[in-house]
């Protein structure tokens, strides 16, 4: 398959992607962001003390 391929445009990606996000609990989402963020701020504040 290449980039211009009719038979890879025709996939539906929508269904594909609503299964993903259906496929894990609720609460799996929020400790992602929970992570995300706990990881920026460190990463922040770790930039921060090197920088003075």
């Amino acid at each position: 398959m290449s980039k211009g391929d009719p038979e890879l445009a025709r996939v539906e990606v929508a269904p594909f992607l609503k299964a993903a996000e259906n496929a894990f609990p609720r609460w799996v989402r929020a400790q992602t962001y929970i992570r995300n963020t706990v990881v920026f701020a460190g990463s922040a504040i770790a930039l921060v003390a090197v920088s003075f």
